[in-house]
């Protein structure tokens, strides 16, 4: 417990090692996505090439998985730092005046959340969160409701049929709010994951990350 202590400490004061280690997740959005899509330009694959994505090398799928959890790194380290205003790195903090990166911490954020997103882009992942939503309401249900709120209901309906019906409607609402938000997110997810766009932003973890972490310096500075 000491050590995930520490661990996690050690995460939220060093966010210019993670902007670093997030380089590697992007690269591996650059190869997983140029190889699917087959060019590294083109928006998405055609519908030929999407039938063979499965047969993708699997240590990228492997490693764009491993993102999820540099993912959560990358948001506790961006909202750590700005809750408590943490300097991105030790040497940062040894030669400026200031706390947190903002910039960095915002970027790790949004990074970390399509890092998230990026291996279930395929998933039914909003149906999922429903399915659970609802079987969490009829379990509460059923737990919760006394003896003698079910005789009165048993009156108007089967206490049986009840359940079934406030899990469908319950799933069918998350499910579909949940779709909403969800599809931002990984919209956004896909965009970030673009070739061109997932370059840039490696070239930009690099740097940044090399220089928060080994010369105490930021390519933006605070900009409130």
């Amino acid at each position: 417990m000491i050590f995930q202590i520490e661990f996690f400490n050690w995460v939220a004061e060093s966010a210019g090692v993670m902007v670093f280690i997030s380089a590697f997740i992007a690269l591996t959005w650059l190869g997983y996505e140029r190889k699917r899509r087959g060019s590294f330009t083109r928006r998405k694959a055609s519908e030929g090439e999407e039938v063979k994505k499965f047969n993708l090398p699997r240590f990228l799928k492997i490693l764009s998985y491993l993102g999820i959890a540099v993912g959560i790194l990358d948001i506790w380290a961006g909202a750590m730092g700005l809750i408590l205003d943490i300097p991105p790195s030790f040497r940062f903090a040894a030669i400026t005046e200031y706390g947190a990166d903002h910039f960095t911490c915002i970027f790790l954020i949004v990074i970390g959340i399509a890092m998230l997103f990026k291996p279930v882009n395929d998933m039914p992942l909003a149906s999922i969160i429903g399915i659970l939503a609802g079987s969490a309401a009829a379990l509460a249900l059923v737990l919760f409701v006394p003896d003698s709120a079910v005789e009165i209901i048993a009156y108007w309906i089967n206490p049986k049929l009840g359940l079934i019906i406030v899990f469908i409607v319950v799933t069918a609402l998350v499910a579909l709010t949940a779709k909403f938000y969800i599809g931002i997110l990984q919209a956004i997810s896909k965009f970030l994951s673009w070739p061109p766009i997932a370059f840039l932003i490696m070239v930009f973890c690099f740097v940044q990350g090399i220089l928060l972490w080994g010369f105490g310096m930021s390519i933006f500075v605070n900009f409130f």
